[in-house]
């Protein structure tokens, strides 16, 4: 970790603007050329503790010291004359919440391993003086979206333990007051396990330390033990139930990894509240950051914040711990079915046209269905039901047909007339149901519907590339844009360099109207389609089945 903190150190100081003109002068510019005060606070985080560090070759550098100085200035130039910052990708007049939590922690390890010299003590003056203005623009300001009410809560205990000002403490204990937004299998309100259930948890650990507050453990006890049925067969998280961006933002590809978001707060949690499943955890996910070149998680200030750990023998302390790699959970208030085995995972959600995902090693796939019965017949589920044979969701669709007012209207105009008057005929109903029983290596798919008959009907299974597609008669690869749909028979999907396979059993084609099927969602061009069609009504039977291949092609692997 402090390799990489030295490594971030050489690489951040060149992309510092040093032009007295530049409307930035002074800043870091992130990824879209934009200095932030918010990533100027992170890297004066990182700064403090490369410089704090006796490992780090920075250690007790001046010229480090010069520029947590030049950033607290960059940060004090860029706040507003109220204090307030600006996250200018979105926010204005914002309270630096996130900013102050990193600056905090910052100034106490600067207070613990320096503030010794003159220089040092100006520094620290400076590092106080941030966290003063800070202090007044959350004051100043509130909050947008649930989440930052316990961010602002951490952050106002934080400050007032430093600078003593009751107003924010009362502030604090008024956002405490509302409750905390947890359910009772640990979901927060917003529901983001790739990315803001981080943010929530890093909160409340800090609200419970900051404010005296051991109640408060029980709710992030709720959210980090529901994590361990989130996590896939290959480490990842799963996302795709989120409320927020970590879902995807409409791409369904993307990949959250608990190494950076996470570590430090297992590693914390678990040593605050002498858990040793969480400090595994912590040790698991640095491991496997590391041995997948996803960077070493930065988390040097809780060493440095608690330097027991530092000489702390995981290895032997927990060598009898074990996290479960194989589960089954059903949250329904989140309406979300997981199942995870050794080498795949499968998750039933609802209120998504993603309504089932497959996993299996780095095969992805998932499912949508949709008829085209007025345009109002995607296939998305608002519960997950549990049953005798596994789980269920379903749909029911109704439209009609209006005939003319039986007295005239009053008006031509037509969004002026009551049409609730009109009577309806024609009325036309549409029930899609699908079950999911779990089998040995996958789960079989029974698609039925009742109701309104010749309507076309489409079930698609969009597949992540890169793999190999292979049927009977022919073998490719799974192009992004591209599709296929067979008449009967089944595809199996093949990693190569894994040795891993999805096979689906049951196609069937009846017509080929499905990429542009009325009311569905669009094809999605980044991914493969399979695509399975019929006419209601239908009575369906679908096997998705999973297996590590052998690196032998045999008679038995045919399809």
């Amino acid at each position: 970790m402090v390799r990489g903190l030295d490594l971030a150190y050489e690489r951040i100081k060149t992309k510092v603007i040093n032009d007295p003109d530049h409307l930035f002068n002074g800043g870091y510019a992130d990824l879209y050329g934009i200095p932030e005060t918010t990533n100027a606070a992170g890297i004066m985080h990182n700064f403090i503790c490369a410089y704090c560090c006796k490992e780090s070759k920075y250690h007790q550098n001046s010229e480090v010291l010069e520029r947590i100085n030049a950033v607290c200035g960059y940060i004090m130039r860029l706040t507003n004359p109220d204090c307030t910052s600006n996250l200018l990708i979105s926010d204005y007049h914002a309270p630096a919440t996130f900013d102050l939590l990193s600056i905090v922690r910052a100034y106490r390890i600067f207070l613990k391993y320096a503030d010794k010299t003159s220089a040092e003590k100006e520094t620290a003056r400076r590092v106080l003086t941030v966290i003063t203005r800070h202090a007044k623009g959350m004051l100043a300001t509130g909050f947008r979206t649930p989440n930052h009410r316990w961010m602002e809560a951490a952050a106002l205990l934080m400050t007032h333990n430093i600078l003593g000002w009751p107003a924010l403490k009362e502030k604090a204990d008024k956002y405490l007051a509302e409750g905390i937004d947890i359910d009772a299998y640990g979901e927060f309100t917003e529901r983001s396990a790739g990315m803001y259930n981080a943010v929530n948890d890093n909160a409340l650990l800090t609200i419970a330390e900051e404010g005296n507050h051991p109640e408060i453990y029980q709710y992030v006890e709720k959210n980090m033990n529901l994590l361990f049925s989130y996590i896939e067969c290959d480490g990842s998280i799963f996302t795709q139930n989120s409320r927020r961006k970590d879902k995807g933002e409409g791409s369904a590809s993307g990949k959250f990894f608990p190494g950076h978001p996470y570590y430090f707060l297992y590693l914390w949690a678990g040593h605050v509240l002498k858990n040793k499943k969480y400090l595994k955890f912590a040790e698991e996910i640095f491991n496997d950051s590391v041995d997948n070149n996803r960077g070493a998680p930065n988390a040097v200030w809780v060493y440095l914040l608690n330097p027991e750990l530092i000489d702390w023998d995981s290895e032997k302390d927990l060598k009898d711990i074990e996290i479960p790699k194989t589960y089954s959970a059903f949250y329904p208030l989140s309406n979300i079915y997981r199942c995870c085995k050794e080498y795949f995972s499968y998750s039933i959600i609802a209120n998504n046209p993603n309504f089932l995902f497959v996993k299996c090693g780095d095969l992805n796939i998932y499912v949508r269905a949709c008829a085209s019965f007025f345009a109002i017949a995607q296939f998305v589920p608002t519960e997950v039901i549990k049953t005798d044979e596994g789980y269920c969701m379903e749909i029911t669709a109704v439209d009609d047909y209006m005939l003319p007012f039986e007295t005239p209207p009053a008006t031509s105009d037509w969004f002026a007339m009551d049409h609730s008057s009109r009577k309806k005929v024609c009325i036309c109903t549409l029930k899609i149901t699908i079950d999911f029983i779990e089998l040995e290596n996958g789960l079989k798919l029974r698609v039925r519907t009742e109701g309104t008959e010749k309507v076309p009907f489409k079930l698609e299974y969009v597949v992540i590339p890169n793999c190999k597609v292979e049927t009977q008669n022919f073998v490719m690869d799974a192009h992004g844009g591209e599709y296929i749909s067979l008449k009967n028979g089944n595809v199996r999907l093949e990693h190569i360099e894994k040795g891993h396979t999805i096979t689906i059993k049951g196609m069937f084609s009846k017509h080929l109207y499905h990429t542009a099927l009325r009311g569905s969602v669009p094809q999605v061009k980044d991914s493969f389609t399979i695509y399975s069609t019929d006419f209601t009504p239908i009575d369906r039977e679908v096997e998705i089945l999973c297996t590590m291949r052998k690196s032998t092609y045999t008679d038995a692997d045919k399809i």
